[in-house]
């Protein structure tokens, strides 16, 4: 039930930016199954799918991939190229691509095994029960409050960029810039109950996100036409220190995360035949990828070994290219914050009290009760980890790995089992139990470096 009306749905699914809207509304509306591999997806059991023209072109499908990853972890690309290594970097960029996309189509596949809903959580209740459906809302809320930090903490740092060619010297400490910009910027975005206007709003946070990453290559081109190009030499290849990689892992490994949006795409195609889905989720992946390499290879290679979590805050003040990047990025943090706080407080809503807020079944106490907590929850969490890069490393070690490589093999193979008697250890599953595998050690030892950084208070 942490979903949106059909009504809602409707609305959405004709604009470029439905995907990036339904992804955030829908946290429980994670895939959309295709029946076999030589057959059209199955539609959702909801009016999606009802009319040809209420769906997506293959362009339209593309963009809302791309919108879903499109945000703040781009600004901390060249800090991860900083700590892997320019090779290992697009190593793992590739290895992480590969093994989302190959979720992501997982997830389709379980959908139609289940026969469920792909706009709820039933395929978590169908393969594990009660405990199953509420781990899948629970991650994902949880997936989407650390964004929701990242966003406090972004908005921070632009801020506090924009006021520096204002005030000079007699800035405001980061607690209160933190605080100030929360109060005055986030809070009061969350606070609207109607969800009419949140196609337009994902669609115009999409569009700073572009005008931020214009931005970015602008300043990085001007500032390498002026100092040059840095020696090969002082550029890192290979991690320097194992510590550093892993430091920088979970950040590669979230960029190319869309479980929780992508299969919502998927399903409201036009042409769902398991060729075109392929092709679709195959070119998206590919400009995602070629964007991070690029904003990621310009901040390193501009700003070397001193590029920090937050590209942003290697830029001058002074530059009038560096403002439009900030301006640009609070358009996008600000915007996408509102966005990303609705499916908290839907599944908080759901959870505690039984209510779908998404028909505005909860009772304004209720509603402002819970908003309010979950606002003021980000607060203190940005407030003790005010690294942008931390939150995003936090984030990725935690829930990416969890949703992106964990759940989706562990649904499959449990849902598998059950329809078609294939027993659970068995030779075929041998590479999905090494994805979990995988998973599990990365959420280990992604872990490990951040623990050491908020206990150091380096965060």
């Amino acid at each position: 039930r942490v979903m949106t009306s059909t009504s809602l749905t409707r609305q959405l699914s004709r604009r470029v930016s439905q995907t990036f809207a339904e992804s955030v509304l829908n946290s429980g509306a994670l895939f959309a199954p295709p029946d076999r591999p030589d057959h059209e997806l199955e539609r959702p059991k909801t009016d999606v799918g009802a009319s040809q023209d209420m769906l997506q072109t293959n362009g339209e499908a593309i963009v809302n991939l791309l919108n879903n990853c499109l945000g703040s972890g781009m600004l901390s690309m060249g800090f991860a190229f900083a700590k892997a290594g320019i090779l290992a970097s697009v190593g793992v960029m590739l290895l992480s691509a590969f093994l989302n996309r190959f979720t992501l189509l997982l997830n389709v596949k379980t959908n139609a095994l289940a026969g469920t809903d792909p706009s709820s959580a039933d395929v978590g209740h169908k393969a594990f029960g009660q405990a199953g459906r509420v781990s899948l809302i629970l991650l994902y809320t949880i997936f989407s409050f650390f964004c929701c930090v990242s966003y406090v903490d972004a908005s921070a740092d632009a801020v506090s960029g924009l006021a520096a060619l204002v005030a000079g010297g007699r800035m405001p400490s980061l607690r209160t810039t933190l605080i100030g910009c929360w109060a005055v910027l986030l809070l009061p975005t969350t606070l609207l109950r109607s969800l009419k206007a949140v196609a337009l709003l994902s669609f115009v946070a999409f569009l700073g996100g572009l005008f931020m990453l214009a931005a970015v290559f602008s300043y990085c081109l001007s500032e390498l036409a002026h100092t040059g190009l840095p020696a090969l030499s002082s550029l890192a290849w290979i991690p320097p220190s194992a510590l550093d990689f892993i430091s920088a892992f979970p950040i590669l490994l979230l960029v190319f995360s869309v479980q929780a949006g992508g299969g919502v795409v998927l399903a409201t195609m036009r042409d769902t035949s398991a060729e075109n889905v392929q092709a679709v989720s195959r070119n998206a992946y590919a400009l995602v990828m070629a964007m991070d390499f690029l904003i990621g290879i310009m901040a390193y290679v501009t700003f070397t070994d001193r590029v920090q979590g937050n590209v942003l805050l290697n830029f001058s003040p002074q530059s009038w290219t560096a403002v439009v990047a900030r301006v640009a990025l609070l358009d996008l943090v600000v915007l996408s914050y509102m966005i990303m706080m609705v499916p908290c407080k839907l599944a908080m809503i759901d959870l505690a009290f039984g209510k779908n807020e998404a028909r505005l079944e909860a009772s304004p106490a209720q509603f402002y009760g819970v908003t309010l907590a979950l606002n003021l929850a980000a607060l203190v969490v940005a407030l003790l980890i005010s690294d942008l890069s931390l939150v995003l490393s936090l984030n990725g070690a935690v829930c990416t790995n969890i949703v992106a490589f964990v759940l989706p093999i562990a649904f499959y193979l449990r849902i598998r089992s059950s329809h078609e008697g294939a027993p659970l250890l068995s030779g075929d599953h041998a590479p999905y139990m090494l994805i979990i595998a995988f998973g599990s050690v990365s959420l280990v030892l992604g872990t490990i470096p951040i623990i050491g950084k908020l206990v150091g208070g380096s965060g």
